[in-house]
């Protein structure tokens, strides 16, 4: 057969059986349009070799038990002509689609592999899919993360097309070694992820502190319905009480991003995919996270790991909100039922003492 394993060592990793590529000669990918796609584990890219639909390196729950199963079947479908011809793609792919936090994961991770085949292969060309490389909507922050990745790095991008056919005389598609919210693995993935951040300086601001407000998710109609119903009346507590600046942000680029989180002392937030912004933080900075009742007791300890990487203080607050059960309510992650903060007052009391650095005292 024309493909062969690269079996790659990553480093302070647990789950050495998920740790290769593989490299398809003379194989075809079509990124196909998501309404075309019925199965969600393969978004949105079909790759044939050989005749023979692959699945791996795209299908999710093979990477994760990392079994070399190579193909969907042995049956043999037709090949359709090639738009385009490239030499040798290693392709970014990311399984986690619009998911703020797995993208993360999802690329740095497979950006783990890359830099490592480039040492042997210099004129490796990275892939990706134009639905992950775009300006506008849900999945700019990809296209943001990439161009920030690459800024100082002399590597070709190759665009797939949306429906065009593109045969590739070498195609490296990687199994993913970490998948978010595994417990260990992902220090490789951190490390990477700090020094694109350690490109970007802070900015200065004019407030102590600023809170990530959730309201950006609700205008936009998100998908999830975890909406902390009094959020309204606690931002006008943190912009009366302490001054504090309100972001917003998905109106913000993430250089911008990156600099906002740098730049304040204090950052507030909800437990929520935003919390790998931690990651983001300036040394001694304070993170404070109001921990939401059913994601706090799994994510606050993703929150230690990143305040661990990036050295800012970490204030995990238990107890502050609970769950509620609107009438009708059906969602089946329950990840993503309302709440509500259950004592406003005390809790900016307890912010004030952040704030003013009377809380460290015995």
């Amino acid at each position: 057969m024309n493909y062969n394993i690269i079996n790659i060592d990553v480093k302070n990793s647990m789950h050495k059986n998920r740790q290769f590529c593989v490299n398809f000669k003379d194989a075809l990918v079509c990124h196909k349009d998501p309404k075309e796609v019925t199965y969600p584990e393969v978004q949105h890219v079909q790759v044939i070799h050989e005749g023979k639909e692959v699945m791996m390196g795209l299908d999710k729950q093979l990477q994760k038990v990392g079994q070399r199963i190579i193909y969907k079947s042995e049956t043999i479908i037709n090949e359709p002509p090639a738009d385009f011809v490239e030499d040798d793609v290693f392709l970014l792919y990311d399984n986690a689609g619009e998911n703020y936090i797995h993208f993360f994961f999802d690329m740095f991770g497979r950006c783990y592999y890359f830099e490592e085949l480039l040492k042997k292969n210099p004129n490796l060309k990275l892939g990706v899919l134009e639905d992950f490389y775009q300006e506008e909507g849900r999945n700019n922050f990809a296209k943001q993360w990439l161009d920030l990745y690459l800024e100082d790095k002399n590597i070709e991008l190759v665009i797939f097309k949306k429906n065009k056919n593109y045969k590739v005389k070498n195609l490296v598609l990687s199994n993913l070694f970490y998948w978010f919210p595994e417990q260990y693995g992902h220090e490789p993935i951190l490390e990477m992820v700090k020094k694109v951040v350690d490109k970007i300086p802070p900015i200065e601001v004019k407030s102590n502190g600023a809170y990530i407000s959730r309201q950006d998710t609700i205008k936009r109609g998100w998908y999830h319905s975890r909406e902390l119903n009094n959020e309204k009346e606690f931002i006008e507590r943190l912009k009366n009480d302490l001054g504090y600046d309100i972001l917003e942000m998905m109106d913000y680029t993430m250089k911008e991003k990156i600099q906002l989180t740098k730049s304040y002392k204090n950052i507030i937030q909800q437990s929520s995919a935003s919390n790998i912004n931690i990651l983001f933080a300036a040394p001694e900075s304070n993170s404070i996270i109001l921990s939401n009742p059913k994601m706090g007791p799994w994510l606050n300890g993703k929150c230690e790991e990143f305040s661990y990487i990036s050295r800012s203080n970490l204030l995990l607050i238990d107890n502050v909100g609970e769950i509620v059960f609107p009438p009708n309510f059906k969602t089946e992650d329950q990840n993503n039922y309302p709440w509500t903060l259950t004592n406003i007052d005390g809790l900016i009391d307890t912010l004030h003492q952040i704030n003013n650095d009377s809380i460290w005292e015995s």
